[in-house]
């Protein structure tokens, strides 16, 4: 649910006096105590987070446009496989061929809607997914559905994996590294000892908490960098923005073409996790508040547009303003039980991911029919009518009963003993002359040998067999 905040907006003044007198001290890299100078409103903020163009070794090149498929190319990748993936069991279908072998017309076929967990990987450290493909990050090796580079060793220590198009970036405490899938094969390493990165279709950002620097995907081009007034803890790229934070909780957008700030946030977060997707911004804190911003068109500010309360243990999905909290994967606006467990997951392009204790497995929260088998069927076919009630046993495997009018319950005990009994004859009792007096199931197909009967007892359907 959005919660209403008070944005105060920078005039031309402020911005004007801002430029003058912050960017250029930043530019030339002088310390610039510029806290004393300013109240705390909206544009003080940008005295606590501040990122300026220093000058550098080479001429600053500007930032191309990517070549990244839209959103809904990505969508429809994603969701072909997705559909490849969970292709639920037909019960229409199975209901065109009837089998023959003994041990088939002896069962019981029940179709459960159930949401699809399935196994990807074992001992798996991280993952990412983008635009159909999926890489997996193990001790030695880097591992990918990408049929021409099924994987790619590494040698060293790291954590942490992050896809862009074909470009792989591994992090570690000591040393980061690139690799490209469609050279399959590393293209650098490079130290990473106190530094941030984060890969993005517009470049690699890579900061520590005083300075940042965004390049190309292989660092060979620098686009801008520059240094921080305030203590960074975190980076991010966008489409068309890079985003930091700061230690005192303040958040900001730079504008990754002319390297300058567009939009800041008007209060200070205690925050514990931070997520930059889709040019939204999820802040986490440490009281377990989801807040999501987005920035104000026309005044500068960083808006709170929505806000959930978490718990302790929630953590973000990658790639989304998703979270799993104790087993539930939730947002600013909804919550879906969770099927599997999950430390660490991922949520894009419809496509969910959990990874627990090292085995990562694809989740698809929606509902498809499974078929189950139960191997020899019970005696299904007698009802015990005492004291004008049918009783008998279920395809769920629970005693129940039948009335006269037609409907059916569950007893508190079954009867030590019986009226009459009547025998089930194509899922129905009747009566002398062939009136139905009650239908237990429906003929749905036949062969020589016997009779397909369907029941539905809730979401489930089962199907089982009567021998001619």
């Amino acid at each position: 649910m959005a919660s209403k905040l008070k944005s105060a907006e920078i005039t031309d003044q402020e911005k004007q006096e801002l430029s003058s007198k912050v960017f250029p001290a930043l530019k030339n890299r002088k310390k610039h105590p510029l806290v004393r100078f300013f109240r705390l409103s909206a544009s003080a903020v940008m005295l606590l987070l501040c990122v300026a163009c220093a000058t550098v070794d080479a001429p600053r090149k500007a930032v191309p446009d990517t070549s990244a498929p839209s959103d809904d190319q990505q969508n429809l990748i994603s969701m072909t496989i997705k559909n490849g993936i969970t292709k639920p069991d037909e019960p229409a279908l199975f209901e065109l061929e009837m089998p023959e072998s003994d041990v088939s017309l002896a069962s019981i076929y029940k179709y459960s809607k159930e949401p699809t967990v399935l196994t990807v990987s074992q001992d798996a450290i991280d993952m990412d997914y983008e635009n159909g493909r999926l890489v997996i990050l193990k001790k030695d090796k880097i591992e990918s559905n990408y049929t021409k580079c099924p994987e790619i060793y590494v040698e060293g220590d790291f954590t942490g994996i992050q896809l862009s198009g074909d470009s792989v970036l591994l992090t570690g405490k000591k040393e980061a590294l690139i690799a490209d899938i469609g050279r399959c094969g590393t293209i650098k390493k490079f130290p990473a000892e106190g530094k941030g990165f984060y890969l993005g279709s517009a470049g690699l950002l890579e900061f520590t908490p005083r300075h940042y620097v965004f390049s190309d995907k292989f660092k060979a081009t620098i686009y801008h960098e520059g240094d921080f007034m305030g203590y960074v803890v975190y980076g991010a790229v966008g489409s068309t923005h890079l985003l930091f934070a700061t230690d005192s909780g303040k958040l900001a957008l730079l504008n990754m073409r002319d390297g300058k700030f567009s939009a800041i946030s008007s209060e200070a977060y205690r925050i514990k996790a931070i997520q930059y997707s889709a040019d939204n911004i999820f802040v986490y804190t440490v009281d377990n508040k989801l807040i999501q911003l987005q920035p104000e068109t026309g005044t500068g500010v960083l808006k709170k547009v929505g806000q959930m309360q978490g718990k302790d243990g929630c953590f973000f999905l990658k790639r989304s303003g998703k979270m799993f909290c104790d087993g539930y994967i939730t947002d600013v606006d909804t919550a879906k039980k969770s099927p599997a467990q999950a430390d660490s997951g991922l949520y894009s392009e419809s496509m969910l991911f959990l990874k627990k204790e090292g085995v990562l497995s694809f989740v698809d929260l929606q509902e498809v029919y499974r078929q189950n088998v139960m191997l020899g069927s019970p005696a299904l076919n007698q009802v015990c009518v005492k004291e004008g009630k049918g009783y008998f046993l279920d395809l769920d495997l629970k005693i129940k009963y039948f009335t006269a009018a037609g409907t059916e319950g569950v007893p508190e005990e079954k009867p030590a003993s019986c009226d009459h009994v009547f025998m089930l004859k194509e899922g129905a009792v009747k009566s002398s002359d062939g009136k139905i007096i009650y239908q237990f199931a429906k003929p749905v197909n036949r062969s020589a040998r016997a009779v397909m009967l369907k029941r539905i007892i809730g979401q489930d359907i089962y199907y089982y067999f009567e021998k001619q």
